[in-house]
């Protein structure tokens, strides 16, 4: 693998040139043909007249609306719950439940002042004393030890009923921007969670849960909400978690809207066919997330040479061409450029004979149509999940893109496809040789994403060494602009150099509304559904 740094003027800009070992497979070829029809697919209802309520596609469950557990679907949290602060476009932290924040020049605590006149969905008095009861319920819980902000935290002060102080055991840095999490940092009614004993879902959001059931929920109005007041008086969650019938449905329409990275996923050839289809409006926003081939370095990965051989032959841009809708969305290292610190952009080669050299040198030699080394043969499992996950819509064709490929170069590659709740039981037991990840996006990243999969004794490590500890904690204690980038490209240095990692995509972020719908914008992250200037015909 070659790697050559670019200036931070030019990160954005920056464009992945590959010297091109082959011609496009067939197997490329073929999958367009497959899927060309979708794009020729046309809208077949249209709906006249304003009306008071928005229908959403989500791909999940809305579950149980608890904003302290883990389960809950977002974008209905999102609805009914707000944070101390928000996470704005390009990473930019702004006002919500406080108005303004001080951060002591020692970095042991920050002291907010919050928004007076706020009040719960059911008249009880949003102030200190209900945010340090929120606050309380995972601050040093062992249960949320992976996110760094509820193990700093020691000790919550109200020193009057609008200002509240949160006391830090250290410094931590990417505080004020994990509060913007959707959970479990949000704030609920202490009313309706007992001695916190979470009974129903009352926040203090633009809307009010109404009711919910597998098949969706509904949300109304807040007329009393502290801020911009939606245009809307309903909104309507329906889960249908297959994307070719939520498609069809938003042309039917029978949805109003769809998309987003975990609200109801669109690829990039639906995309096309949107962006054909004149009821229909497609958003799109910058990727904010990279889906990246990763290695078990305990087993045959192990062997850097193994490694640097799979990166070489993996064809991405003929991936991205096919599967995610342009050479445009290859992806240029561990975050894309949209992501803050994202460091460097990176050249890579694909060449497939430089690959088989690789491997000759290092002893895997070529035994028939396979190699072998020792007696041993050149045999990887790939583990791929069955059901959508986000980032990874298409990891099991590209599975089998990457399959078809490597045995190009004698590498034998088996598909091992179980569903998402084994998918990572198996990840997180080392039980693979290969398989994909993608980062977490926005708010999370790049602090969440390094903590979670980029060190030792995590639960579902991407790569883990002592010195990448080391690199990550020094990152995510820096707090300057500057000492960040510094910081962060070294992380992503040392990646680089251990070929911990085969980028393969940062696909857009997309979204698709009927015509009638006005005023919806893309988010400044998947986790986020904002409605309130929103209206429909």
């Amino acid at each position: 693998m070659r790697t050559t740094a670019t200036s931070a003027a030019s990160r954005t800009g920056a464009v992945v040139r590959r010297r091109r070992g082959a011609r496009r497979p067939l197997w490329l070829a073929t999958l367009a043909l497959v899927l060309v029809p979708l794009a020729a697919c046309g809208g077949t209802m249209s709906t006249d007249g304003p009306r008071d309520t928005i229908r959403v596609a989500v791909a999940e469950e809305i579950g149980v609306l608890n904003p302290w557990d883990v389960l809950g679907q977002f974008h209905a949290m999102d609805l009914i719950y707000e944070p101390l602060v928000a996470y704005g476009d390009g990473g930019e932290i702004e006002p919500a439940l406080a108005e303004s924040w001080e951060v002591a020049p020692d970095g042991r605590s920050v002291t907010f002042a919050l928004r007076q006149d706020v009040v719960f969905h059911d008249g009880t008095p949003f102030d200190a004393a209900a945010a340090k009861f929120n606050l309380e319920q995972w601050a040093g819980k062992e249960q949320f030890s992976w996110l760094g902000t509820a193990a700093v935290i020691e000790e919550v002060a109200t020193p009057d009923q609008h200002t509240l102080v949160l006391e830090l055991s250290k410094p931590y840095p990417p505080l004020l921007q994990e509060l913007t999490l959707v959970r479990p940092v949000r704030f609920a009614s202490p009313a309706a969670a007992p001695g916190g004993d979470f009974a129903e879902p009352v926040g203090t959001g633009p809307w009010v849960f109404e009711s919910s059931d597998e098949t969706g929920g509904v949300f109304v109005r807040n007329d009393e909400y502290w801020g911009e007041k939606p245009e809307l008086d309903r909104v309507e969650l329906k889960v249908l978690p297959d994307s070719q019938t939520r498609l069809a449905a938003l042309r039917a329409g029978e949805v109003d809207l769809i998309g987003g990275g975990y609200l109801s996923p669109v690829n990039a050839v639906e995309a096309k066919a949107i962006d054909g289809d004149s009821s229909l409006e497609l958003l799109s926003g910058e990727a904010d997330t990279t889906m990246s081939l990763i290695f078990n370095p305990e087993g045959v990965a192990g062997d850097r040479a193994v490694r640097e051989a799979l990166s070489l032959a993996t064809d991405v841009e003929s991936i991205n061409e096919v599967l995610y809708g342009g050479t445009e969305n290859v992806a240029e290292g561990y975050f894309p450029p949209s992501v803050p610190h994202a460091g460097d952009r990176v050249e890579r080669t694909y060449d497939r004979d430089a690959a088989a050299k690789v491997l000759d040198e290092a002893g895997w030699t070529m035994d028939g149509k396979r190699r072998t080394k020792d007696g041993k043969a050149l045999e990887l499992e790939l583990l791929l999940v069955s059901d959508p996950v986000h980032g990874m819509m298409d990891a099991r064709t590209t599975g089998q893109a990457l399959q078809d490929e490597l045995a190009k170069i004698g590498v034998t590659i088996e598909l091992r496809v179980v569903d998402g709740a084994a998918y990572f039981e198996e990840q997180a037991a080392g039980k693979f040789d290969l398989t994909f990840a993608t980062t977490y996006g926005a708010p999370y990243d790049p602090p969440n994403t390094a903590l979670s999969f980029l060190k030792t004794g995590v639960e579902t490590p991407t790569w883990a060494t002592p010195e990448l500890d080391r690199l990550v904690d020094a990152a995510v204690a820096a707090s300057e602009p500057a000492d960040l980038d510094t910081a962060y490209g070294k992380v992503y240095a040392h990646l680089e150099e251990q070929v911990a990692f085969v980028p393969i995509t940062s696909p857009p972020r997309y979204y698709a509304v009927r015509s009638e719908v006005k005023g919806f914008e893309v988010p400044p992250h998947e986790y986020r559904l904002d409605l309130t200037g929103v209206t429909v015909g």
